[in-house]
């Protein structure tokens, strides 16, 4: 007995050994690099995968794996997930598909390479066995199956996301994306139940599309609906851009889209946090704005909800002015502009825009009109003397003093065709003005 102990003692001797050895061969940018990204790592050990160097450590409360290249540089990073709390999308494909099967181990793995992916693995009962039987599922980053190693004996079983042939894109939808997509990079595919009853999914692509992060939405029969496309603060629309740095200009941006349309109700969307003094949570503020740059929609947090982003109060008399002259109106921002109050709203399915003066007088209405859908004059005059170009744009203003006009933006439909861009300015009768 006293000999056996002896030899532990000396196992577990030469083993602690080796380890230290082991880190000892460690590079030292390699170990630098570790301590830079993973500070205060406990429980380190080295080992080396390949050509490349691999740590096991305990870091900020869970099991960590990293790996690195000989040169220090980051390869990925796998940790450990608590089973009680999945990435929802995974979590409803195991509800759906492992319902009654225990969730043996679930990992995330982070890479440099943005090839991201979830391991899971659920062991199944199996009749006349005291060990299940284990699964291994990989998802990618959005939840999405990707492939299953099947254990002996179930060879034959059907995986869904894998074997069924719902499960896979429609080729209608991939070609209506590489239509309108061509040359983009990097895409990967999700689907979302659709609202309707005659459609089943919603199909979304993300990729990367002449260098820019882009989101796009298709139906099952490849029509786009719409895309997203993510931009730098400093590449916003200027409008857009002002407004933030106006009233946000200490908030941090999560991010910005401009979104393009089928239906032509184009609009950007910003989104963005606040940390303040005692808070255990940052404030987050969605901002909605047309495609003209004007703000349409803010959600901000409830705490909030009595602050204006502008910080002006409206007056009592402009406000109830404002009411009885536009009582069914959605979606209110004010601003103020040269002494005056403007109004930003939706009025019977329309984007206007009211002012009115300090005094509570209204001033003018601007209403956004559809260019399919103009004041006959004005589409007579645009279809005989600017054929050329399309209507981008087009406003209708109601005005106190009765000078009520049209106006609209036209670009020209070839390249080469100068001008590029007009704008143009109709009377209440649909006469153009020459002088504007």
């Amino acid at each position: 007995m006293k000999n056996l102990a002896i030899l532990i003692l000396l196992f577990f001797a030469f083993d602690l050994t080796a380890q230290n050895s082991m880190d000892r061969d460690v590079p030292e940018v390699v170990e630098k690099n570790f301590s830079k990204k993973f500070p205060r790592a406990e429980n380190v050990s080295w080992d080396k995968v390949d050509n490349n160097y691999k740590v096991d450590c305990f870091f900020r409360g869970r099991n960590t794996y990293a790996e690195f290249t000989p040169e220090g540089k980051w390869v990925q990073t796998v940790i450990d997930q608590d089973t009680k709390n999945i990435y929802p999308p995974i979590q409803r494909y195991l509800d759906e598909n492992f319902k009654k099967d225990k969730i043996i181990l679930v990992e995330k793995a982070t890479r440099a390479d943005r090839d991201n992916y979830y391991y899971v693995q659920v062991g199944k009962k199996v009749k006349g066995s005291k060990e299940p039987a284990v699964f291994e599922l990989f998802f990618d980053k959005t939840g999405k199956m990707e492939r299953v190693e099947v254990p002996a004996g179930f060879e034959d079983l059907t995986v869904v996301g894998i074997d069924e042939h719902n499960a896979e894109i429609p080729g209608e939808v991939i070609d209506g994306w590489q239509k309108r997509f061509p040359r983009a990079e990097g895409i990967e595919w999700s689907k979302k139940p659709h609202p309707s009853d005659t459609i089943d999914y919603t199909y979304f692509a993300d990729f990367v599309y002449r260098e820019q992060t882009t989101k796009a939405e298709f139906l099952p029969n490849g029509k786009w609906v719409e895309s997203r496309v993510q931009y730098k603060e400093k590449d916003l629309y200027k409008p857009v851009l002002a407004y933030i740095e106006k009233n946000h200009w200490d908030d941090d941006l999560i991010i910005a889209e401009k979104v393009t349309r089928k239906d032509r109700k184009d609009y950007y969307y910003v989104k963005m946090e606040r940390f303040l003094k005692g808070q255990f949570h940052p404030y987050i503020f969605e901002l909605y704005f047309n495609k003209a740059g004007k703000i349409t929609k803010v959600i901000r947090p409830e705490e909030l909800r009595n602050q204006y982003l502008l910080t002006v109060d409206i007056p009592p008399a402009v406000a109830k002015k404002f009411k009885s002259r536009f009582s069914s109106a959605d979606n209110v921002t004010w601003e103020t502009d040269e002494g005056n109050w403007v109004a930003d709203f939706v009025y019977r399915g329309q984007e206007s825009t009211a002012i009115f003066t300090d005094s509570a007088k209204w001033v003018q209405t601007l209403v956004v009109l559809d260019p399919k859908n103009l004041y006959a004059p004005v589409q007579r005059t645009l279809d005989k003397e600017y054929s050329g170009y399309n209507v981008m744009y087009a406003e209708k203003a109601t005005r106190k003093d009765r000078k009520d006009y049209y106006y609209v933006e036209l670009v020209a439909r070839k390249k080469n065709m100068q001008p590029a861009k007009l704008s143009l300015y109709f009377d209440k009768t649909g006469r153009l003005k020459k002088d504007k």
